[in-house]
């Protein structure tokens, strides 16, 4: 309607009355498919997700991650494994009270059932119990605020560092695979669209988020902008089971600032006195990302047939592998000290609390660094004529570390730890690709099949490859 009222082929006035009439419209279908208390609209939804996953090796179970694949000298990576789970399944709730004083409020959340788990096998839980009784977890859980000045979410959701889960790629397994950023984690942050022309916005945000570790004293900052141009427009599905949706040719970029914390306790004393247990370390943990949308083929019409985009997204930065899911480098924490000149009092700064990958004492330098990560994907998709009902798309990604090798820890388990870290444990890079076909046969039923390969470089030079192929089947309410 906007081009059309730019080019003059309506009115203002037309423009207006067709813009309240659509909202009308909106409002009616909603209230046809929402429970309305108090004047709060209440939306119950979610997913039944059924897959069936087959992988040459037994590295992963439903969430590939940025994990490595298990060398083929052990038991895991020398054999193959098949397995069906409902774990990805979710429920949503969505509650929206009526504008109040120029001011709209959302409450979202939603669960699914991939909680953290024990260890499957004799000493651990039975494969039966692992995938019919799964924990439950929240996966997110906010209130959004909208005022005609600006926009504040509270709660857990996607992280704004690289404007996570508007550039994601929607694979039919859980989109996190090596090189997409993808987590949610505790934040406030603020953020307004702001109209440049009548196609043209900018959306700036910032954002103050969870600290990188446990016991840290400094959360996490993140700032970014993006650049939305609504004249070229393409249909867009972020993940398994999202809707179709058009979305417009945009650009963002955003950055992070962090403080990484150890306790160095001092120099071991020779005579055995006590360190300095207060004595603290810091390092800046700090990251870059840009991404983009292209409509390669847009839409013409406002449908999704014969139409097509690419994603693409590069990242780089320090003690940021927690933005990957499970992205650790093979670099376990606490961290260990090997120089006891250097100031980490030996095993007294293994008090670190920070995650694997983050941040660790370089074997080259014998000094506390963080540990750096660079990423690249390309992601591209094409819907079909018939509606875009059946699409495909495929992509590349790959993480990179030029600084994790020089984390070894060989001096003894205990001294680093509970685990040593050599060559043979640390990986400096993870790559997938992959290819998938979807089809929606109703708005509720979907059914997907994709084939993936990830490969893992360690530190010595060796490579570990899985080929997974899953096929999943989607109820959507």
């Amino acid at each position: 309607m906007r081009l059309l009222l730019n080019k003059g082929i309506i009115t203002q006035q037309e423009y207006d009355q067709a813009v309240q009439e659509e909202e009308h419209e909106e409002q009616r279908e909603k209230q046809a498919t929402e429970i309305t208390k108090h004047d709060l609209q209440i939306h119950l939804g979610g997913f039944a997700e059924i897959d069936f996953i087959g992988d040459n090796t037994r590295s992963f179970q439903e969430i590939i991650g940025s994990r490595p694949v298990l060398r083929s000298n052990t038991v895991g990576g020398a054999n193959s494994q098949f397995f069906t789970s409902v774990r990805a399944s979710r429920i949503t709730l969505d509650v929206r009270a009526p504008e109040r004083e120029g001011i709209k409020s959302r409450f979202y959340g939603s669960m699914d059932f991939l909680g953290n788990q024990p260890a499957v096998g004799p000493t651990g839980t039975s494969e039966l119990s692992f995938e019919t009784n799964p924990d439950a977890r929240i996966f997110q859980m906010y209130s959004l605020v909208e005022s005609p000045m600006i926009d504040v979410k509270i709660g857990q959701d996607w992280s704004r560092f690289g404007f996570m889960s508007e550039y994601s790629r929607g694979q039919v397994s859980v989109a996190a695979t090596p090189a997409a950023l993808f987590n949610r984690w505790v934040q406030a942050s603020v953020s307004k669209q702001l109209w440049l022309t009548d196609t043209l916005s900018l959306t700036p945000v910032f954002s103050v988020e969870r600290p990188p570790q446990a016991d840290g004293t400094l959360p996490s900052f993140v700032g970014g902008m993006q650049v939305a141009h609504q004249g070229l427009q393409a249909p867009y599905t972020g993940s398994s089971t999202g809707e179709i949706s058009l979305k417009p040719l945009s650009f963002q970029v955003s950055g992070v600032g962090r403080r990484l914390e150890a306790n160095s306790g001092g120099p071991t004393n020779s005579s055995g006195g006590q360190p300095n247990l207060s004595s603290q370390t810091y390092v800046t943990g700090w990251g870059v990302s840009s991404s983009l949308f292209l409509p390669v083929l847009p839409s013409r019409d406002g449908k999704p047939g014969n139409t097509a985009h690419v994603v693409m997204e590069g990242v780089t930065g320090a003690g940021i592998a927690d933005f990957f899911n499970q992205l650790s480098w093979g670099v376990c924490n606490p961290a260990c000290g090997s120089n006891t000149s250097s100031g980490f009092g030996g095993t007294t700064f293994g008090q670190t609390n920070i995650d694997g990958g983050l941040a660790a004492v370089s074997s080259r330098t014998g000094t506390f660094e963080a540990i750096r990560t660079t990423s690249m994907m390309a992601h591209a998709t094409y819907y079909f004529p018939d509606e875009g009902k059946p699409w495909v798309g495929g992509g590349y990604g790959t993480v990179y570390s030029s600084n994790a090798s020089q984390m070894t820890c060989t001096v003894s388990a205990a001294f680093c730890g509970g685990a040593t870290r050599t060559l043979q444990s640390i990986y400096t890079r993870d790559s997938t690709y992959y290819a998938y076909v979807f089809h929606d046969f109703t708005q509720e039923i979907r059914a997907a099949l994709m084939t993936n390969w990830v490969r893992t470089t360690y530190a010595d030079g060796a490579n570990a490859e899985n080929h997974r192929i899953q096929l999943s089947f989607f109820w959507r309410f």
